[in-house]
């Protein structure tokens, strides 16, 4: 049975990984955008992705600026 303390280090662990990878899987694209799998299989018409020989790959930097598409202004404060 792991531990919190087994758990804590192996999200760690992936979280490293990812921070290295430019081509990420539905599942590294989901932590990187923290959503569900389920909510980026729903969004595909909208999120750029591409199907390669072991499923949807997304590329990092398509994510981060479709992330931040829609610029806002900020608010004046008097």
């Amino acid at each position: 049975m792991d531990t919190e303390l087994d758990l804590r280090l192996r999200r760690l662990e992936e979280m490293t990984l990812l921070a290295a990878k430019n081509v990420l899987s539905i599942r590294e694209a989901a932590l990187l955008l923290g959503r569900s799998e389920k909510t980026i299989r729903n969004r595909l018409d909208e999120i750029p992705h591409y199907y390669g020989g072991t499923g949807l790959a997304f590329r990092r930097d398509e994510l981060e600026s479709w992330q931040c598409k829609v610029k806002c202004n900020p608010i004046e404060l008097k």
